[in-house]
């Protein structure tokens, strides 16, 4: 059966021009590596990315199930018409380019759940260290990143390039669809980020194999939940974790809420604003 990945020749030629050689090789291994971490044949990748989606949608058949308890946001009642963009083909290319891409990274985060020597796996070696505070760093570390970089692609210079296709939808409520709906480039950009979070939260506390797990369940419906149009907050402490209101401001005024999960980092950049049910009120307190 052929192998999706690439397949190089165990064996190079160690004469005096082997080292292009090598390094030729050495490059295709790596591009492999990177496209397809477990060399899957084609079949299986394609099974793994029909499953994945079944995973997403069934993340969000759930959010919507739990979210009937909830309230609305304030701008989704009364009598008013919101507008609700309608999906076309460039949104469905997009999405499912994006699939393959959040494929190959899960497939990435796998491996180093199984194979990383700087995660632990075993039961008895889950600690407080490794395990919550690694859990609320990598949720920090990850906002730490994305935050300015999410400010970046609305610079005038880049934003009609490559983020203005996600802000299409001013309320989005499709959960995940609309959360995923953004420009390919942007999504490479939100996983290499997330990767390097990853490796910030390992090498400063430790890392257990649940906590990765967990972060990935955490993004998955947070990104349903952020687009779904209920009102949800989580307060611990004194200190807002997270709310959906939040990421609604974004959508209505792409100049602030940065962040995707908690708003300590737009606070410390000055874009941070709370909740406003009107927009005629959210562009004069701006």
């Amino acid at each position: 059966q052929a192998h999706f990945y690439l397949q190089i020749p165990s064996k190079v030629s160690r004469s005096r021009g082997a080292p292009v050689s090598s390094s030729m090789e050495q490059l295709l291994e790596y591009g492999s590596f990177l496209l397809n971490p477990w060399s899957l044949t084609f079949p299986m990748f394609v099974a793994i990315v029909i499953v994945k989606e079944a995973a997403l949608q069934l993340t969000d058949f759930c959010v919507t199930c739990a979210c009937q308890c909830l309230k609305p946001l304030p701008s989704r009642t009364g009598t008013r018409s919101l507008y609700k963009n309608k999906l076309d083909n460039k949104d469905a290319a997009f999405l499912a380019i994006n699939s393959l891409i959040e494929t190959i990274f899960t497939g990435h985060l796998a491996h180093k759940l199984w194979y990383s020597s700087w995660i632990e796996r075993s039961f008895w070696s889950l600690g407080i260290l490794n395990g919550p505070i690694a859990l609320l760093l990598l949720i920090l570390f990850n906002d730490m990143l994305y935050a300015p970089a999410h400010r970046l692609l609305h610079h005038p210079s880049l934003y009609a390039y490559i983020h203005k296709h996600h802000h299409r939808s001013v309320y989005p409520f499709r959960g995940n669809i609309d959360a995923r709906n953004e420009h390919p480039i942007e999504q490479l950009i939100a996983m290499s980020l997330w990767m390097i979070a990853v490796y910030m939260t390992a090498f400063s506390v430790g890392m257990h194999a649940a906590c990765l797990a967990g972060h990935l369940t955490l993004m998955m419906t947070g990104a349903s939940l952020n687009h779904a149009g209920f009102d949800l907050e989580i307060r611990f402490l004194g200190v807002d974790w997270y709310s959906t209101a939040a990421h609604e401001m974004h959508h209505r005024r792409p100049d602030k809420n940065f962040a995707q999960f908690t708003m300590f980092w737009d606070k410390l950049m000055g874009t941070y604003i709370p909740y406003i049910q009107e927009d005629e009120k959210a562009d004069k307190a701006n």
